[in-house]
């Protein structure tokens, strides 16, 4: 409260100091004013938050103008200026001019007397409120000068949100890039992620695991927001009724791709997961039936087939990553699953939308039948990284 005391009296004793502290990321840049009128040496000020660390503050020939206050309108958009001999700004703040863009810069007042090194130093320090804004862009830039123009945070003055283009209940995150695996390709395994190289904010693993009441799964899908089961699992050729929980398959009379291009009859599976008990045949338009796929362990002796309708091409696991085939590969040594070529291409992809999230994140295991799996009830209770915005539902 004693600051208020000194701007109440009709003469201040001391004299009123700008600090300024430039966000950068990764390290916080410590300005003063051209130092104090008085003397261009570097100041000290305590953080405002415990443990009220001491910083230093380094002079620097900068100005800041039009910290105007207003209850209506538009907000202020002060001009900092900073002085380009020899690029003193950016080589102080460890960057170039145009990597400020974006960055945080706040303002911070006290009177001269609150300074480390004088009479009134105290922890918490003694100031006016601060005041934070965003480098918006460089204004104007010269031999002598540079001129950044300020935003504040929140002023959406001519901003239409959000800011980047959408679509409709599609989520715009990169898959996996914000979680704590990242595949390591020269030693064909999962690593931990740096911060540094995590980006967007699906935080998923790469290496699809989630841990249920304390064990961890593995739990693959594909765009379709079908769920890709080991091969090692029970599958009951379909005859006239069906068990929740369950697992079935019935045959698929299919288009094959051979590995020369050619095309030739062959027939496979289709598998599904029993929702309900029943005795209806298994389709997709039948509530008691999930459609699933499986994957198996990658064999070099194995062929693996692809076909004309794609949904059906066989998936794989080699080195800890899913793969489906393109078309069909006789010779694994030949063909060994890699993203580049003809014949194979990642398995574990997002659909996009908000089912794709839930079912990997809100998985539960299936307790009915087989109990193996996941189950159609999802946990609602967990919270959603999803990035899209589900309510839009106009696509263009």
């Amino acid at each position: 409260m004693s600051i208020i005391s000194d701007v109440q009296e009709q003469g201040i004793d001391s004299g009123v100091v700008s600090l300024y502290e430039l966000d950068l990321g990764t390290s916080i840049g410590y300005f003063s004013q051209g130092g104090l009128k008085e003397s261009l040496t570097a100041v000290q000020f305590r953080d405002s938050t415990s443990p009220y660390t001491i910083r230093t503050y380094q002079p620097l020939p900068i100005e800041v103008e039009g910290f105007d206050v207003s209850s209506d309108g538009s907000y202020s958009r002060p001009t900092l200026t900073v002085a380009n001999i020899e690029n003193v700004f950016s080589n102080a703040a460890g960057t170039d001019y145009e990597a400020l863009i974006g960055k945080r810069f706040t303002r911070r007042t006290t009177l001269r007397k609150y300074l480390v090194d004088g009479a009134g130093d105290a922890s918490p320090p003694v100031e006016f409120p601060k005041t934070t804004y965003i480098i918006d862009r460089i204004k104007g830039k010269n031999a002598i000068q540079v001129q950044f123009e300020l935003a504040a945070p929140f002023d959406l003055a001519r901003v239409r949100l959000p800011r980047r283009i959408i679509v409709g209940g599609a989520c715009p995150w990169k898959y996996t890039e914000a979680g704590s695996k990242i595949y390591d390709t020269s030693g064909s395994a999962y690593i931990a992620r740096t911060e540094t190289q995590k980006e967007g904010g699906c935080n998923w693993r790469a290496d699809s695991k989630i841990t249920i009441n304390g064990t961890e799964y593995t739990a693959y899908m594909n765009e379709n927001d079908e769920y890709i089961l080991p091969s090692s699992l029970t599958y009951t050729t379909f005859s006239s009724s069906a068990t929740k929980g369950n697992y079935y398959k019935t045959v698929a009379a299919l288009t094959e791709i051979k590995s020369d291009g050619t095309k030739a009859t062959r027939n496979d599976y289709n598998y599904w997961q029993c929702l309900s008990n029943t005795s209806d045949a298994p389709a997709d338009s039948n509530s008691a039936w999930r459609r699933i796929r499986i994957h198996q362990t990658h064999s070099a002796s194995q062929p693996y087939y692809g076909f004309t309708d794609n949904r059906f091409n066989h998936y794989i696991v080699s080195a800890g990553r899913l793969w489906q085939v393109k078309r069909t590969t006789q010779d694994g040594n030949a063909h060994q699953p890699r993203q580049s070529g003809d014949f194979w291409k990642l398995g574990d992809v997002c659909g996009k939308k908000v089912t794709s999230c839930a079912m990997r994140f809100q998985a539960k295991i299936n307790t009915d039948g087989s109990g193996a799996g996941f189950a159609e009830i999802r946990d609602s209770r967990i919270s959603l990284p999803f990035g899209g915005f589900p309510g839009v539902v106009q696509r263009r």
